[in-house]
């Protein structure tokens, strides 16, 4: 599929290698540890930002698929291939530290997770549902799920914007999901749906994704910097499924 890449909303050059674009637009190369300690997130890119590459050296090549644009012609795939797939849960929460809402004045939310091997594999050896009609087919069907999913502890009032993939050689496939927060102050406390990806079924695997970075998670006004990034956060790997449940909780701090 045309996969969505958790990445950060802004991009950071790779070293080596040569690399491929998916139908989706840049993500991070964080830092892939499994520290659940913050790191300094005031080197984020403002994602207004092209994250098209100028030079012909960089590592680093990316797409954006938009939610305004028309979806391609999907002929031949089926609903039933689209229920294979599944998301990863994100619950946001205030950090203990803030005394005030973090979350007020949202207006975009970007959300970028690193594939983990079974997931990476799969999509190296299914460049179909990466950047084919297949791909395509699913994002689209996904598109309003990710925001509309029956889930306790619910979902954050949404609207997918768009997503974003990076891949790079020697590097594991980032994806991002870009969500338009429809209500800043129904926030705190709720669950984002990053996704979509093959369910263990499909997959031949288990099928996980990772939260690597503080700036992974991060909110941005209608224009401006960021406001909020991930503080800390529990369970950094998280399995693809069909259910809220094994989610990755963050704790977000005002920037």
């Amino acid at each position: 599929m045309t996969l969505i890449a958790a990445c950060n909303p802004g991009k950071n050059d790779t070293e080596d290698g040569s690399s491929t674009s998916s139908s989706t637009s840049s993500a991070s190369t964080a830092d892939p540890t499994e520290s659940t300690g913050a790191t300094d997130p005031t080197d984020a890119i403002d994602p207004t930002e092209s994250t098209e590459s100028t030079d012909g050296n960089d590592p680093t090549s990316t797409t954006t698929s938009s939610s305004s644009e028309p979806p391609p012609d999907t002929t031949g795939t089926t609903g039933s291939e689209a229920d294979e797939f599944g998301f990863v849960c994100v619950e946001l929460a205030k950090a203990e530290s803030e005394a005030s809402d973090p979350f007020a004045g949202t207006d975009t939310i970007y959300l970028t997770l690193e594939l983990e091997p079974c997931l990476n594999d799969f999509y190296q050896t299914h460049p179909e549902y990466m950047d084919g009609p297949e791909g395509v087919a699913v994002i689209e069907a996904w598109r309003s799920r990710l925001c509309s999913e029956s889930l306790a502890p619910g979902l954050v009032a949404c609207e997918v914007d768009h997503f974003e993939t990076q891949m790079s050689e020697g590097h594991p496939i980032q994806i991002t999901v870009a969500y338009k927060a429809l209500d800043a102050a129904q926030i705190d406390g709720r669950t984002l749906l990053w996704g979509p990806a093959p369910l263990a079924e499909l997959a031949g695997c288990e099928p996980k994704a990772r939260l690597t970075t503080p700036v992974g998670l991060q909110g941005f006004p209608e224009n401006g910097g960021p406001l909020w990034s991930a503080q800390s956060w529990e369970n950094p790997s998280a399995l693809v499924k069909s259910e809220a449940s094994g989610c990755i909780k963050v704790a977000v701090a005002a920037q």
